[in-house]
């Protein structure tokens, strides 16, 4: 009776721990789940500073500034900007005004007026690093003058029928002109810039008036000459333009 008692207790602890084992052995589908790709879209555009070299200088003539404070014959002032739209490749334009007096015993002449040149340069010299901006250049320009020039006094010697005084009034004219240009320009401060210059000029046309020769072409120079060479110093500032917003997607995934 013992021994029956004894064998139904150990099948019914084997039977119980069997039980236990199948529920653990039940997991939960739900746990084991793979998430589900989704694929990515664009959910917007933000934007981006991309380094990409430009300049934009402004620059003043000193050669100009200086000769009007030694004498007064000549004065004026002469403006340059500069924008590269190429690593070695710079658009120039530069204008400017003079004023010229002449007065002798035998004659008196002023010539004034307005100039404009358009042009572009090319840098012979490449860059040592990123932020080196030396230049050594050479260009070429298309020149236009529009100028008022009087000749308020000349003295008309004759030995027969003795001397007179006469005079022309104001009169306006034009003149077109090319030049081809060479020189450098270095950085001495930060964004500062000198340099110097040679401009080699000559006419392409002008327009002809009572008072010939005409004495001085704002911008050229005497122009009686068929050509000129001249020399100029410049001082100038780069405005930092290395830097533009770049818009560069952002991708999210779908919800």
């Amino acid at each position: 009776m013992k021994l029956k008692r004894s064998i139904l207790k150990c099948l019914w602890i084997l039977i119980s721990l069997l039980a236990v084992e199948v529920g653990a052995q039940e997991v939960d589908s739900s746990r084991f789940k793979v998430a589900e790709e989704k694929p990515f879209e664009v959910a917007k555009e933000e934007k981006e500073k991309e380094f990409i070299r430009h300049d934009l200088r402004i620059g003043v003539d000193l050669s100009t500034i200086i000769s009007g404070a030694l004498t007064p014959i000549r004065r004026g002032v002469d403006l340059s900007v500069e924008y590269n739209i190429k690593p070695k490749i710079f658009l120039m334009l530069e204008g400017g005004y003079n004023y010229y007096e002449k007065e002798s015993v035998r004659i008196q002449y002023n010539s004034k007026g307005s100039y404009i040149r358009l042009g572009f340069d090319y840098n012979l010299r490449n860059p040592v690093s990123e932020n080196d901006r030396d230049i050594f250049y050479m260009g070429l320009r298309y020149a236009y003058s529009r100028f008022t020039q009087e000749v308020p006094m000349y003295l008309l010697v004759n030995g027969y029928w003795g001397n007179s005084i006469s005079s022309f009034g104001p009169e306006d004219g034009y003149a077109h002109w090319w030049e081809f240009v060479t020189g450098f320009k270095v950085e001495v401060l930060k964004n500062w810039y000198l340099g110097m210059g040679m401009r080699l000029k000559s006419f392409i046309s002008r327009s002809k008036t009572n008072i010939e020769p005409v004495q001085f072409v704002p911008g050229y120079a005497k122009s009686y000459n068929s050509g000129v060479l001249n020399f100029n110093y410049t001082v100038s500032y780069n405005i930092p333009l290395n830097y533009k917003k770049k818009k560069l997607p952002v991708y999210e995934r779908n919800k």
